[in-house]
């Protein structure tokens, strides 16, 4: 077995463990309701599954309507996505929507999603890296929340998600921005929480995340643990190296400071709120066009 299928056996084992604790990535959305979806949609909300207010946003409420333009019967490829969240506020959209995962746990709350709502979701059981089960040129839009970040490297992901798309059709994929990880760290190197802020010791370099033997993830020594750190190369000239346009690139409204924690105020995390949201913009959003 060769190193990348290495990984997403680690990973598969992980997301179906994840499946079997709960995790809220995992648990479908049976609470949305299609009103505020459009709403969402056209740019009025900032979130489209928890209420997080109204968008103020004039450039934000610019993409939503520009991404979401004529999604009804629109193909879509839920990508690397399983969980019965995505695929519902597609679907519920009037997508016509397919969903690609590596565990079959997170494809069954596809599954339970459809049930409940009563629409038609088709799955596929394979890795992001390898979208050979789809002819060229068959979707419209390919949606992929986090997730790029379980593949060393993202062109990998880039070139199928290319082939796959029409010629205009549009990929919307989020990443992890890379300033992330160490303050969300905490481990011997001083990373993390120090009373006061969030402390950055580790060097700024790509690559595995890794497990030490005191089970502390950091950059530098360990046990790859089937997560990767994509550098802002890596994460845009990949992306037009393989013929994507970059339409926009904008900070994930789920981590806006408003969104979380209204005072603005840095405080340690407490089990519900991670402070750290407030201090490095967790996650970036890109929308390219093929």
């Amino acid at each position: 077995m060769n190193e990348l299928q290495d990984i997403i056996k680690k990973n598969q084992q992980m997301w179906e463990e994840k499946v079997e604790a709960g995790e809220h990535y995992s648990i479908p959305d049976f609470d949305l309701d299609v009103d505020l979806l459009k709403q969402f949609a056209d740019g009025e909300l900032l979130g489209w599954s928890e209420k997080k207010g109204k968008n103020n946003n004039p450039l934000l409420k610019k993409i939503r309507q520009y991404e979401y333009a004529n999604i009804k019967g629109k193909k879509v490829l839920c990508l690397a996505s399983g969980g019965g969240q995505q695929s519902a506020m597609f679907s519920l959209l009037g997508a016509d929507v397919t969903v690609v995962d590596i565990s079959q746990g997170q494809l069954d709350a596809d599954i339970k999603a459809a049930n409940h709502y009563g629409y038609t979701v088709k799955i596929i059981l394979c890795s992001m890296t390898d979208l050979s089960a789809f002819e060229d040129d068959y979707f419209d839009i390919v949606h992929q929340p986090i997730s790029i970040c379980f593949v060393p490297d993202v062109a990998l992901v880039y070139k199928e998600v290319f082939r796959v798309l029409k010629t205009g059709g549009k990929y919307h994929v989020d990443h992890i921005n890379p300033a992330t990880h160490p303050v969300s760290f905490e481990n011997d190197m001083g990373d993390g929480w120090d009373g006061v802020g969030f402390r950055i010791a580790s060097p700024y370099v790509g690559g595995s995340l890794r497990i030490d033997e005191k089970g502390n993830e950091n950059m530098v020594s360990g046990e790859v643990d089937g997560e990767f750190r994509h550098l802002f190369i890596d994460i845009f000239c990949k992306l037009t190296e393989a013929g994507f346009q970059i339409k926009y690139i904008w900070e994930d409204e789920r981590n806006l400071v408003t969104a979380f924690n209204t005072l603005g105020e840095i405080k340690p995390s407490d089990g519900e709120y991670d402070s750290s949201f407030s201090v490095v913009q967790r996650y970036i959003n890109v929308l390219s066009v093929k």
